[in-house]
């Protein structure tokens, strides 16, 4: 028998107007799938059912999966409650501060937590032993989306320079406290859509997008940029400019900061220094990383070779040139790690060394020390890459990647919980998550022996990437461990075609001596190596 709180019928009305409010603020009038989830746990918790806000229950009801429906498998439910938290954030930061009724969700449940502010006696949900104390607000932070830039030159060969400049705009943006900015891969999805910008908003739960133009005739360049509030539909900003090739950093430099002033973002004083700042003054080396990323988005063998071959041109052309030395790092860590069994021994070396000199040249360029972090990993220094990848994140609060870095190596360092809450802010920033972004959710959950869900995100990332091989090596880890001969079976065939008849093969990272000698062992009964 179920039993309802005794909610007052004064404390009701209370909070159905605040839900009312809030369903209506910026934060989630364009996300009918966060509105309905937002209603269906509130309207459960103050009927006292909040036991039936499982995972299957919600995906059937909110989300409208059918009843064989899986939430170890589909971390739907897992991956709106995380954006639910934050939309709560961002709305009690903004327009809803000073709100005398609060609704949060907890970690670890469902339910919402309501909490009426001075009232006589706490209204919350589930009570906590600081339950009278008034939470602390979210900072006020914007949220953003650049999307693509549209290549308009004549010559379509210059797609590579539109993206350049959005991934520019990216780069500079990320690095600022004061703003919450969309990762490129979710950003990018929206590569030639013709969405509205009110419905990218509300799929990407922010408040503006940057969206513009590039157009390329000779030595000279045309940039369109407009930033749109997406729940009004209107224009906040926007500025056309025509200028020599040379000048494009300064160009990208004056929109930075136009964006800056128009969302009044607040800067640091180091922030107000680092912005803008582009790195090399040879417009060759850097068409030539620009050119380079475009075939590094590839992931394949073939792609990153490509994409090595202009790095390294890059770093020819400047060798102060700190963003090439490490992209370079990370197209060699690549080659290194991704194929985990052709990958050539040799590229960790080159991985390091480059890395080492962008930290040389520039110390406070994030993707240095991210990489570095990561190399440390492969080299077998532990410590040495928490410290690189807490840098990382620390220079560049909203990096998916360097949050995604970190959280990996919190996991090698047998810190599941820590690694999670590092993959729940690269899914807040990238709500399109990629296979690695899976894939390391995946770890975070083996490494605390949460195997169905585990075995859940695994499943994700292989139907995202179907020859990331990692996935399929997790996945027999993963069953062997439920005692699931047959599909542990299964993923060693799916290991063995990947990698053209080859003894499957897996390479050893830095773990902890916990982890070393269980996934040591497991890979070894489900016929997978691990070397190195």
């Amino acid at each position: 028998m179920l039993s309802e709180k005794p909610w007052t019928q004064l404390e009701r009305t209370r909070i159905a107007a605040a839900v009312d409010r809030l369903l209506a603020s910026p934060a989630f009038a364009r996300s009918e799938r966060q509105r309905r989830f937002l209603q269906y746990i509130v309207t459960e918790t103050l009927a006292g059912r909040e036991e039936r806000l499982k995972g299957y229950a919600i995906g059937v009801e909110v989300f409208d999966r059918d009843r064989h429906f899986d939430p170890a498998i589909d971390s739907i439910v897992r991956v709106e409650a995380a954006r639910l938290r934050w939309k709560l954030q961002e709305y009690y930061g903004r327009e809803g501060r000073g709100e005398a009724v609060r609704i949060d969700i907890p970690k670890g449940s469902y339910a919402a937590q309501i909490t009426l502010l001075g009232a006589d006696t706490s209204a919350d949900a589930r009570p906590r032993p600081d339950a009278a104390e008034e939470p602390d607000p979210p900072e006020d932070k914007p949220s953003l989306a650049v999307l693509p830039f549209r290549n308009t030159s004549t010559d379509q060969d210059q797609e590579y320079l539109a993206d350049g400049i959005t991934e520019d705009l990216i780069t500079d943006l990320s690095k600022l406290s004061g703003l919450t900015l969309i990762a490129r891969h979710s950003a990018f999805a929206y590569k030639g859509s013709a969405k509205r910008i009110e419905d990218v908003g509300g799929e990407l739960g922010v408040r503006y997008v940057l969206d513009g133009s590039v157009r390329r005739s000779a030595d000279r360049i045309r940039v369109s940029a407009q930033l749109a509030d997406t729940v009004t539909g209107g224009q906040v900003w926007a500025e056309r400019y025509d200028r020599e090739l040379k000048d494009v950093f300064a160009l990208q430099d004056d929109i930075t900061r136009r964006i800056v002033d128009a969302l009044r973002v607040r800067l640091s004083p180091a922030e107000s220094g680092r912005l803008g700042h582009e790195g090399t003054a040879s417009m060759d080396a850097h068409d030539c990383l620009l050119r380079g990323l475009e075939r590094f988005w590839g992931y394949t063998p073939e792609s990153n070779e490509a994409a090595q071959t202009l790095f390294r041109r890059a770093v020819e052309l400047d060798a102060n040139y700190a963003a090439a030395h490490a992209w370079l790092a990370r197209s060699h860590a690549f080659e290194h790690t991704m194929p985990w069994l052709a990958g050539s021994d040799e590229a960790l070396a080159p991985a390091d060394r480059h890395a080492r000199i962008a930290v040389r040249l520039d110390p406070l360029l994030p993707l240095a020390h991210s990489m570095l972090g990561w190399v440390e990993l492969w080299r077998k220094n532990g410590d040495a890459s928490l410290d690189s990848g807490r840098r990382a994140v620390a220079l560049d609060p909203n990096n998916a990647d360097a949050h995604l870095y970190l959280s990996l190596t919190l996991a090698a360092m047998d810190r599941g919980e820590a690694a999670l809450r590092q993959i729940e802010t690269v899914m807040r920033l990238n709500p399109h998550p990629s296979a690695l972004n899976l894939f390391a959710l995946g770890v975070g959950y083996l490494v605390l022996g949460r195997d169905d869900e585990a075995i859940g995100a695994f499943v994700q990332s292989a139907a995202l990437r179907p020859t990331f091989v990692p996935s399929h090596v997790m996945l027999a880890l993963g069953h062997l461990r439920l005692g699931r001969s047959k599909e542990v079976e299964r993923e060693r065939e799916a290991i063995v075609a990947l990698t053209q008849g080859r003894t499957p093969a897996i390479r050893s990272m830095w773990l902890a001596p916990r982890l070393h000698r269980e996934f040591a062992d497991s890979l070894s009964r489900a016929g997978v190596a691990m070397v190195g």
